[in-house]
Formats: C-alpha cells, structure tokens, sequence
C-alpha cells in the first residue's frame, strides 16, 4: 500500500475518533511506522495537503485534555 493510501486510512478513522469528546487514549495499529511519523512532521512533504489537516487534528486533540494521548 502506498503511503499516501495508508495516511488517508489513517486519516480516516482518527479524525472522527480525535473529534468525540469522551475519548482520551486512542491506540492506532499499523505496520508502517514511517508512515505514522509523516503524520506528525512540520516538514514540506508531497502529501502535505494530507499532513496539515490531521497534524492539526491530532495537536488540538493533545492539548484539549492532559490525558489525552496517540500510540502508534
């Protein structure tokens, strides 16, 4: 699977998750753990129109609560 494929799967089981208000530690399961880096670089990047959205996401989702956390 390419990276872009897996960012966009990635994408779209967290935004909706990132978005409840009752979920505070989300666990997501990939064999690509250069792809779930990507997700959270600042660099520029081909599939930066992809990063962008769901870095903000997942930053928003961090600081809302401080038991909220990401494992990958």
């Amino acid at each position: 699977m390419s990276i872009e494929a897996e960012l966009i799967t990635i994408c779209t089981g967290l935004i909706p998750t990132i978005e409840r208000d009752n979920i505070h530690n989300i666990i997501v399961i990939t064999d690509s753990i250069t792809t779930a880096r990507k997700i959270l670089e600042s660099k520029v990047d081909p599939f930066q129109n992809i990063f962008i959205p769901i870095a903000s996401a997942v930053d928003t989702f961090l600081r809302k609560d401080d038991r909220n956390k990401i494992h990958f």
